[in-house]
């Protein structure tokens, strides 16, 4: 049993690598959900390592198909898919985890889209400088998450550094393809270049458009709430009394039911590695019905501190808001989207049934 599936394995490599694709982002989504950014950065790490193996190992010319090299060769495919989509489908867990879908969507499907392209260029022609320009772009977010972890903070000047760190490092690897693999390298350096150049050049504008999610913050609560109180070290809200099936249907947000004058307050909790220190914004938003344009109705700013498991948390009002459609958008000083809570405002005679929760 166990050699007809080594040997329908062997004859059919293409196909396992592509299952070892698939299986490589379901590990990820089950992993990188409930594990730490060191252990994160670690199995990142690893799997840079693989990828840059199998490239340089793959591009090196075997004319015996008999030896051990080359039996060995022959299944680094299925290593290298596996590792991609470890990277690919991990990054795209953190990143989205780090900031609105809505806001960040042209970058997380910039990922999804090479993940996609990973398995689907098959031609020689293009196959390695495809592979060193997603190599680049997976050494780019990894520098882009790992240096704010270690500097402990983000910002523009971080965020070129990381692009620095991962220039420096993919330019020793295409000095070491050069030398061991000579002739592939050499052809291809034209293409390998411009896919260097074409990933930074999009990595910079995503970044100063506000595209790429402020990693590693992230949004652990947020919640629309009657009232927030800090006492003896916990946040006491006053929401509606609703079913938790009520609340997972309500995909448009919730609706606050407020008496005349009465204030909205939202919570947050915001993720920060140990250490770590930023400002971050709440953004009150009003969606204008005519013009279907959201206008910023309050802005107010706050220090977070990083290291609590659950999340920094804070909370901030609108006073007497207009009935109608709100957000309230968390973001960085420099408008980096970290999430976003939508609820609808309606106003009612008698005050709704409200319960006590406790962060």
């Amino acid at each position: 049993m166990v050699k007809k599936i080594l040997t329908w394995v062997a004859e059919h490599k293409e196909h396992v690598a592509t299952i070892s694709l698939i299986v490589g982002f379901f590990v990820d989504v089950v992993t990188f959900r409930s594990i730490n950014l060191f252990v994160s950065e670690l199995i990142l790490s690893v799997n840079l390592v693989i990828v840059a193996g199998s490239i340089l190992i793959l591009s090196m010319p075997t004319r015996e198909t008999k030896t051990f090299f080359a039996k060995v060769r022959s299944w680094i495919p299925i290593a290298q898919q596996y590792s991609m989509g470890n990277l690919l489908s991990a990054f795209l867990i953190l990143y989205s985890a780090s900031g609105s879908i809505i806001a960040s969507w042209p970058f997380l499907l910039l990922v999804a889209v090479a993940a996609i392209g990973n398995e689907v260029i098959k031609l020689q022609k293009y196959r390695l400088p495809f592979q060193t320009t997603l190599f680049f772009m997976n050494l780019l977010l990894f520098a882009a998450l790992a240096l704010p972890i270690a500097v402990n903070r983000i910002g523009a000047t971080t965020f070129v550094l990381s692009i620095v760190s991962a220039s420096a490092v993919f330019a020793a690897f295409v000095w070491i393809g050069r030398i061991i693999t000579r002739v592939p390298f050499k052809a291809h350096w034209h293409l390998i270049r411009a896919g260097w150049v074409a990933v930074t050049v999009l990595m910079l504008v995503l970044y100063f458009t506000n595209l790429i999610p402020p990693i590693p913050l992230s949004v652990k609560a947020s919640g629309v709430y009657h009232s927030v109180e800090r006492s003896n070290g916990e946040y006491q809200t006053l929401r509606e009394v609703r079913t938790a099936w009520e609340r997972f249907l309500d995909l448009n947000g919730e609706t606050l039911h407020l008496t005349s004058g009465e204030d909205a307050y939202v919570f947050t909790a915001i993720f920060a590695p140990a250490h770590f220190s930023e400002n971050i914004v709440h953004r009150w938003q009003f969606l204008n019905e005519e013009s279907g344009e959201w206008e910023t109705k309050n802005t107010v700013r706050f220090p977070i501190l990083g290291g609590r498991q659950g999340g920094y948390r804070g909370y901030s009002l609108m006073e007497n808001p207009a009935v109608g459609r709100w957000r309230m958008s968390v973001e960085t000083v420099r408008g980096q989207v970290i999430g976003q809570t939508y609820f609808s405002v309606e106003r009612v005679t008698k005050p709704v049934v409200t319960e006590l929760y406790t962060y």
